[in-house]
């Protein structure tokens, strides 16, 4: 049984949002609070949904408590504002994921499905919005485990981080021109990479980030140990 904390100020939205999610995961189980403070932080919770206006440094720090007892716990944020930017911000800053409270249930619920799963959630719009000046997450805070490819995707982006075409690649792995193209394809989908250059450059320094992982360095920014990019209201 999956057990989800929602956490949020407004009662009838933390009801409403219960009931589509028991609705559809009829394994899970719902627990609602006005207040991250007003849960022991001894519990044990699978998926965390807090809104954004309830982040606080406190708060951070009771995140940071609920992270030691279980720290598969997954943190998702939600938020009211439709900005890029935001989300860009939460995601950098550790958080495994970012809902939008005003998107439809189904959006809704194939998130709370991608989180349980181990999986990083960004809404779609995110993708479809071009702002030049914006910046992405670092692939550094993105493991290629989270990505979840397959061991031939991960082949073709070591392959793409040393900066190979799609026929060198299609040579070195010994699979057709065509398949290479689909394979890298979904890795810039899986990116968030606007074109095959940026998704080279994404790939080299997520690699690099691992191979430093492997080593014992720690490279990547954590929610739960460290304060947002930006001060909290």
């Amino acid at each position: 049984m999956s057990i989800i904390l929602v956490v949020d100020d407004h009662g009838v939205y933390r009801a409403g949002l219960r009931g589509v999610i028991e609705a559809r995961f009829p394994h899970s189980r719902v627990v609602e609070a006005p207040r991250l403070s007003c849960v022991g932080s001894n519990k044990v919770f699978d998926l965390i949904l807090i809104d954004s206006g309830s982040l606080s440094y406190e708060t951070l720090d009771l995140l940071a408590e609920f992270h030691e007892v279980r720290p598969a716990t997954r943190v998702a944020v939600m938020l009211t504002a439709k900005t890029r930017m935001d989300v860009l911000n939460y995601l950098s800053a550790g958080f495994h994921g970012v809902v939008h409270k005003l998107q439809s249930d189904e959006e809704l619920l194939t998130a709370i499905g991608d989180l349980l799963s181990g999986r990083i959630y960004v809404p779609g719009w995110v993708a479809d919005t071009h702002d030049e000046g914006l910046n992405r997450p670092s692939p550094a805070n993105i493991q290629q485990e989270a990505l979840k490819l397959t061991p031939r995707q991960n082949e073709v982006l070591n392959l793409l981080a040393r900066g190979m075409s799609n026929k060198e690649i299609a040579r070195e792995l010994n699979i057709a021109e065509g398949t290479s193209k689909i394979h890298t394809a979904a890795l810039l989908r899986a990116l968030g990479a606007r074109n095959r250059t940026e998704a080279a450059f994404m790939a080299a320094k997520l690699v690099r980030s691992n191979e430093l992982a492997a080593r014992g360095f720690e490279d990547e920014p954590n929610a739960f140990k460290r304060p947002l990019p930006k001060p909290l209201k």
